[in-house]
């Protein structure tokens, strides 16, 4: 391996990722391949047909060996995605680890610009060259900082002054070789393309050297503020570092919190915390990250904005730290500061005194609508009229759906990725593929295809084949052919194509909580018989309905909100007449009438997150974002129920996100 390359886009500066995609492609040959690593991206791009085998020996490689990685081989090149957390950027040293004794010629990693000083800060990685994306003169002075500060560091840097063409970006970021442009002079050649990084001692590209005798004075003067600003980037980072720590600590306690407290026999459930335990716990995991960080406890506030709510998902760290002059400059450093937040609890204002706050929540993942507005409800123009739910934007029959949730779950435990590649096709969409592979071995005729019976599922990645074929016939799953690694079929319900297929239950039982799971543990016993009759009514999860009464009232059939909503459902009057509820303080009543709702919005949105959403928003902000609306009270409303359901052990494969707000 011939060194690793950060690589970021200089200010606002765009096209720095198809530099870095080219710098990674320009590494690689058809024997050997290298690695992109996409920090700060939140969906994994999917592998490409045209791909080496060495990027898909690499890709299977990572797949093995790093748990919950999505690696996908696009031509010459592997591409990984992480988010911008710190969860992400720790992972970054262990996959290019991985990468290296997989016999990746380069590691590329691509990061937002607040990452960048971290990430070539970091000894362990030892980054041999950085990439920076930058229109210049525009930002030749920032530019020229920048490069200065990574030649101090001892990391060489090349600056690439103009983006790629919208084609090559594509062709880079496929993992395709650029093609050299006939009729262009070498120097216009290297505008446009990013130099190649061949070795370990990769050279600094210098800037103009008039330019940096005019920039001298100014140079001198921005050295000084970036001081200051690394200083207060450390307390900034400080307290982002807190509040991470304090949700993280919330997520992993969850169970505990939401499990009943005592045991079916009368006992104390010893797995069980009270709601106190649960935040001191977070309290002290984000002063333990804020100590790791060289500060006292004194200097930081840990607090909990929805600490009223039944399960608190949202922690707020404030940190003081003040800037002291060292070498003649503000150098960011810090130093103990006496009494540094008023009686009241808010931080005294001093002079050179730096205060950063950071919000930090546990939330499911950012839920989007598959194409086509949610795709169809019910499958049309095949072999198979009934429901349909979707993963990863592909449909299925609904206990198709909940089988691969089971089996997804199962990969994901032994470190396995699988996603949907392709799920039901219309006879039409069969037609279309069909007349472009006109290979019956390959792309069965339109008509002939089990695709249209919404129980085959092309799985993917390639890295997932060799598991699949150990272990789907556990889940149901068969593979139908055996030159087609990724087609399986679901053969353990309903033959495929038939009418007992098509009565197979619908989108409110598909694997994320349905009622098949039966009630949580939490459902005070007056109120279980209605449920469980009102979702079987509507085919509804009871689980989701309960954790929504849970959330909505905590089961109070009298509750009345500041905003209006009333009852046990918390019914606004238009929407229960809507829903012809006469009595929102009957309890029965309300909840027939939310499972109704429910029906319909899981019919329109297909998704638990979703459906939920437009339950406390309504459905308009939903369609038009096709996800979650970012209100803080919508966003909050979902994770709880969705923190809920995980508790109760209704959701097949629950997955939390720690993320920063703000």
């Amino acid at each position: 391996m011939t060194g690793t390359v950060i690589a970021t886009g200089v200010g606002l500066t765009r096209g720095s990722l198809a530099c870095a995609a080219a710098v990674a492609v320009d590494a690689a040959d058809s024997r050997q391949a290298a690695l992109l690593i996409e920090l700060g991206s939140r969906k994994p791009r999917r592998p490409t047909v045209i791909a080496t085998s060495a990027a898909r020996e690499l890709e299977i490689e990572l797949a093995r060996s790093v748990p919950n990685l999505a690696p996908a081989a696009r031509g010459r090149i592997c591409t990984v995605a992480l988010p911008a957390d710190e969860g992400g950027v720790n992972r970054v040293l262990e996959i290019c680890e991985c990468a290296r004794r997989a016999g990746a010629t380069r590691s590329v990693i691509h990061c937002p610009p607040a990452l960048f000083s971290d990430l070539a800060d970091r000894a362990a990685l030892k980054p041999a060259t950085a990439l920076l994306r930058a229109d210049l003169p525009a930002q030749r002075a920032l530019t020229a900082l920048t490069v200065r500060g990574l030649t101090t560091s001892g990391v060489k840097a090349r600056v690439v002054r103009q983006s790629l063409s919208w084609l090559d970006s594509r062709r880079a970021l496929a993992g395709m070789a650029l093609p050299q442009r006939p009729g262009r002079s070498a120097k216009a050649a290297g505008d446009a393309r990013p130099p190649p990084i061949r070795g370990e001692e990769g050279q600094a590209l210098p800037l103009m050297l008039g330019a940096i005798v005019v920039l001298l004075a100014l140079v001198l003067v921005l050295v000084s503020i970036a001081g200051a600003l690394t200083g207060k980037g450390r307390v900034q980072r400080a307290a982002d570092l807190a509040a991470l720590s304090a949700v993280r600590s919330m997520r992993d306690d969850l169970p505990r919190l939401l499990s009943p407290p005592l045991l079916a026999d009368g006992r104390l459930n010893p797995q069980h915390i009270a709601k106190a335990t649960y935040l001191r716990r977070a309290r002290s995991a984000g002063l333990s990250a804020a100590r790791a960080n060289g500060l006292d406890d004194e200097r930081v506030r840990i607090a909990f904005p929805d600490a009223t709510a039944f399960a608190p998902l949202r922690a707020r760290a404030t940190v003081m730290g003040e800037l002291t002059p060292a070498e003649g400059s503000l150098t960011g450093s810090m130093r103990r500061i006496e009494n540094p937040f008023r009686l009241d609890g808010e931080p005294a204002e001093k002079a050179h005194e730096v205060r950063a706050t950071a919000l930090a929540e546990a939330a499911p993942p950012a839920v989007t609508l598959p194409t086509g507005a949610g795709g169809p409800a019910f499958g049309s123009g095949g072999g198979y009229a009934g429901p349909l739910v979707y993963r990863q934007g592909e449909g299925m029959r609904p206990d198709v759906g909940v089988a691969y949730d089971r089996m997804a779950a199962a990969a994901a435990a032994e470190g396995i990725t699988v996603v949907v590649v392709s799920g039901f096709r219309s006879d039409a969409e069969q037609a279309e593929l069909f007349a472009a592979n006109p290979d019956p071995q390959w792309v069965a005729p339109p008509g002939q295809s089990l695709h249209r019976c919404a129980t085959e599922l092309d799985l993917g990645p390639s890295g997932a084949y060799a598991w699949l074929a150990a272990n789907a016939t556990r889940f149901g799953f068969i593979q139908r052919y055996s030159w087609e690694a990724w087609h399986y079929g679901f053969d353990a319900g309903p033959p495929p194509c038939s009418a007992a297929g098509e009565a197979v239950s619908g989108p409110g039982d598909d694997g994320e909580g349905g009622s098949s799971l039966g009630l949580p543990a939490f459902v005070p016993a007056p109120f279980r018989g209605p449920l469980l009759s009102s979702a079987a009514r509507w085919n509804v999860s009871a689980a989701v309905l309960a954790a929504q009464l849970m959330a909505e009232s905590n089961f109070n059939p009298y509750a009345v909100s500041p905003a209006g909503a009333q009852g046990i459902a918390q019914f606004i009057p238009s929407t229960a007449e809507a829903y012809g509820l006469s009595d929102p303080f009957d309890p029965e009543a309300a909840i027939d009438a939310q499972a109704h709702l429910m029906s319909d919005l899981m019919r329109q949105f297909g998704a638990i997150p979703l459906a939920l959403a437009a339950y406390n928003a309504g459905p308009a902000p939903v369609a038009a974002c096709s996800c979650v609306p970012a209100y803080p009270e919508t966003t909050a409303y979902v994770a709880r129920i969705m923190a809920l359901l995980d508790g109760a052990g209704a959701l097949v494969a629950p997955t939390f996100e720690v993320r920063l707000v703000d």
